[in-house]
């Protein structure tokens, strides 16, 4: 994951998730999702990524992130149709995309973040605080 994330600032010089996005092909849509913040699905080889209309700006580039994590480590697997139609968990799945998603955003902050407190970098990247501190120890090791 390390290596994908740094590969792609430096092949993009950015880590703004919805450049990568459109680097990669990938179409961000904004719909209205009623609950349901973003998913990621592809059809006929071409990827989307579906964002909630009504998420702030914060949070629609954490959905942005966490998504491109699926396009980009689990292409091939359809999370939505997974969790409604199979017993298969796609718990880790999810985790993989958050820490993937935490990991892009802060890739460029690791020395402003670390005199923030875990509750500042929560609201920073429009993430709850306990996702971000559930995956805090390994975030500083890119």
């Amino acid at each position: 994951m390390d290596k994908i994330i740094r590969s792609l600032v430096r092949r993009h010089g950015s880590t703004d998730p919805f450049l990568l996005a459109r680097e990669l092909g990938i179409c961000v849509i904004y719909e209205e999702l009623g609950s349901i913040r973003g998913y990621y699905n592809q059809q006929k080889r071409q990827k989307f990524i579906h964002i909630n209309n009504r998420l702030s700006e914060s949070q629609a580039r954490f959905t942005a992130a966490h998504e491109l994590g699926h396009a980009l480590l689990h292409s091939k697997e359809n999370v939505p149709f997974l969790r409604e139609n199979t017993l298969f968990s796609t718990n880790r799945l999810e985790v993989e995309a958050n820490a993937f998603a935490l990991r892009l955003l802060l890739h460029d902050q690791k020395e402003e973040s670390r005199d923030c407190s875990s509750s500042q970098i929560a609201a920073m990247l429009g993430v709850d605080e306990k996702l971000l501190l559930r995956h805090y120890r390994n975030l500083f090791h890119i």
